[in-house]
């Protein structure tokens, strides 16, 4: 998408996360799953956002730490209730400028990892997230599963009231492996455009990349309560641990 970099999305959507996905699948499971391997150990969230998980997560007393590329998002999470004991880092999450700090977990949540869309980056991430932990961390990546061939174009109204019109565009291509829309926010005042787009990868992908990492695949769930992951799982949470 022209004129589309690391910082558009989230300075774009910043002010209408929270509202939009706010209750994106399941935080406390999420956030009850991250604990439980972290062992009160210190967690990396890479996409951090807003911190709707890194908050909570920082509430059970851990050290968190939270990348974004996006400075909007990270001014929303500091400004909330429990958001300074996020530690927040401004940055590119394909090499979070951590030092040499190793962590119990990091974790890239709800299709966080496919919003890396240029060569290579995906791989990168992976690659940094396995050079960040700690023996017997984990490095958990929850995606939706792509269903091979599907061509979503559309044009469809995602909130209509007497006072505004939000519509969804988007356009995909799957030999590309590649997405993209805008959401046109239509008001009295104006009109405001948030695109996105996405470069998705399969489960069998991520796992030849986080092998090329030295990560072992560990677990793969259909959802944080570790539901079995079967073949018509529609989104998958998967853990990977360093190789031997």
């Amino acid at each position: 998408m022209e004129g589309y970099d690391a910082t558009t999305y989230g300075d774009r959507f910043a002010d209408v996360y929270d509202d939009w996905y706010g209750d994106l699948t399941d935080a406390d499971a999420c956030v009850a799953l991250v604990a439980e391997l972290a062992a009160e150990g210190p967690v990396l969230e890479l996409g951090v956002g807003t911190g709707r998980l890194a908050i909570p997560l920082a509430a059970l007393g851990g050290a968190v730490v939270g990348v974004d590329s996006s400075a909007s998002m990270l001014d929303r999470l500091s400004a909330k209730p429990g958001g300074d004991a996020v530690e927040r880092l401004l940055g590119d999450m394909t090499q979070p400028d951590v030092g040499d700090r190793r962590f119990a977990v990091v974790f890239v949540a709800y299709n966080t990892l496919f919003n890396l869309i240029g060569p290579g980056e995906q791989q990168r991430c992976l690659a940094s997230a396995a050079a960040c932990l700690v023996p017997g961390g984990s490095v958990l990546v929850e995606a939706f599963v792509p269903e091979p061939g599907r061509v979503a174009d559309a044009v469809s109204p995602r909130t209509i009231t007497a006072d505004r019109v939000v519509l969804s565009v988007s356009r995909s291509d799957p030999d590309r492996q590649e997405a993209m829309g805008q959401y046109v926010d239509i008001t009295e005042a104006g009109i405001k455009l948030r695109p996105w787009h996405i470069r998705w990868s399969t489960p069998e992908q991520l796992d030849a990349m986080a092998a090329d990492a030295g990560l072992v695949l560990a677990d793969r769930w259909a959802d944080w309560r570790r539901a079995p992951f079967h073949p018509d799982a529609q989104a998958h949470v998967t853990r990977y641990t360093l190789g031997p």
